[in-house]
């Protein structure tokens, strides 16, 4: 659905609205009291479009009453410093404003955070109370791999994976096609050797640009070597692991295919669903 959808909702049905901010896209989901989805809008706003999420929640959901509240997550909130696996809640200012924002979880040791995969990792023990494992939640930015255990997040590790190859492909032109087998040899090279990754990139550019490299394979080379060196320093996590893999429009296919190469077996969950039904567990605890 689209803002257009928004403006036609029936604000009397509505209880209470969930939101999800990620890198790219700011979302929400028009719930009844019984927690059954009335509408899902959505926009490009994320907070690299602006700061100001209050505004950017008015233009997504025009005619919102004072009365019904709105929890967000991935909002930029202070995080807490510990790791439970239900996110911690808003605070009493917050709530009387009718915008909830749920606040990130910190880790001590490494220092690390997260920032709205928190939530998505809640859905999924809500929807899979017995698991045991690790999530790998790849963005657009970041990868977290995140250890879950009786219900609690033990240990998570992100990796700046995506950032990387967005830097690499703004600045150096990289596009074309996914080319799998040029690909999955980058990562089974980075994996034996990623200590080499900043010079295999080098010559991966100078290939492009002296030696006809196609483009596609170049792009997929870059790619697979970042992702290889990701593995090989997240071994930890996925060596010998139950492994769910959180994707969303088909971006988790790069790391589906490297770890499949692996041997890994995964489970594909839906990134959009998850972070639902985590707002829907945080918000039972208000």
């Amino acid at each position: 659905m689209n803002r257009t959808d928004a403006n036609a909702l029936d604000w009397a049905s509505v209880s209470w609205v969930a939101a999800e901010r990620t890198p790219a896209t700011l979302r929400a989901w028009a719930l009844s009291a019984r927690g059954t989805v009335l509408a899902k809008v959505e926009s490009d706003e994320g907070p690299g479009a602006t700061d100001d999420l209050a505004t950017a929640l008015d233009r997504l959901l025009p005619g919102r009453p004072a009365d019904v509240p709105v929890l967000v997550s991935g909002a930029g909130q202070m995080p807490a410093p510990a790791v439970p696996c239900k996110p911690p809640l808003r605070d009493a200012a917050q709530a009387a404003q009718g915008l909830l924002r749920l606040p990130g979880v910190a880790q001590q040791k490494p220092v690390d955070l997260l920032e709205g995969e928190e939530t998505r990792v809640a859905g999924f023990v809500a929807l899979n109370p017995g698991f045991d494992g690790v999530l790998c939640l790849p963005g657009p930015r970041q990868t977290r791999w995140v250890h879950v255990s009786a219900g609690e997040i033990v240990s998570f590790r992100s990796f700046l994976t995506g950032a990387l190859f967005a830097m690499l492909r703004d600045l150096e032109g990289l596009a074309g096609d996914w080319d799998e087998a040029a690909f999955l040899g980058a990562v089974d090279h980075a994996m034996g050797r990623p200590a080499g990754v900043a010079g295999d990139l080098a010559t991966v550019l100078a290939e492009l640009r002296l030696a006809g490299l196609d483009p596609a394979a170049a792009s997929s080379r870059a790619l697979g070597l970042l992702l290889g060196m990701e593995l090989a320093a997240a071994k930890p996590y996925w060596l010998g692991q139950s492994v769910a893999l959180v994707d969303e429009d088909h971006a988790a296919r790069p790391w589906q295919a490297a770890l499949a190469a692996q041997a890994v077996p995964v489970v594909l969950a839906d990134g959009t669903r998850l972070a639902l039904e985590g707002l829907k567990a945080a918000y039972k605890g208000t």
